[in-house]
């Protein structure tokens, strides 16, 4: 079963796109039908582990991929892309069902301002608490100064 079958089985209308070829195969799906796609590689096709959530500014719309790993034989590793409008980008926490998703979650909303919603922990991660501003959008200013530090050196 491909990962595109396991999740259209399993949640009917959330397949958005399939590239089943090439060096990086994935699925796209809805974005709120993300949890139950997840659980549907997890229960079909044994992927124990979310490897990687990274988010990507395309400028005009953000994006957010999960890379998901079976570790027992065969090995393989699935993805699944969702795409977010660029103003207020949110998706559901998978933090639920993969604790992996703690902290890769908090990344990517910490660099690219992408919420979870539901996450047990949606603080910043890696940039102080009142840092202003996701670094890693495209359209972010740098500031010139932090706490009397001059940023431009």
């Amino acid at each position: 079963m491909t990962p595109k079958e396991a999740v259209a089985a399993r949640v009917p209308g959330a397949v958005v796109e399939a590239v089943e070829t090439g060096p990086h195969p994935f699925v796209r799906v809805k974005p709120e039908h993300v949890v139950e796609a997840a659980r549907a590689l997890r229960d079909a096709l044994g992927a124990q582990m979310l490897h990687l959530v990274s988010g990507v500014d395309h400028a005009d719309r953000m994006e957010v991929v999960y890379h998901f790993a079976r570790v027992d034989p065969p090995a393989a590793m699935h993805c699944l892309k969702v795409t977010l409008p660029r103003e207020a980008p949110e998706l559901p926490t998978l933090a639920g069902d993969w604790e992996s998703a703690n902290w890769l979650e908090r990344e990517t909303w910490d660099l690219l301002g992408i919420r979870f919603a539901g996450h047990p922990h949606p603080y910043r991660i890696l940039l102080p608490e009142d840092w202003e501003g996701h670094p890693l959008r495209k359209d972010y200013v740098f500031p010139t100064e932090y706490h009397g530090i001059d940023c431009t050196k």
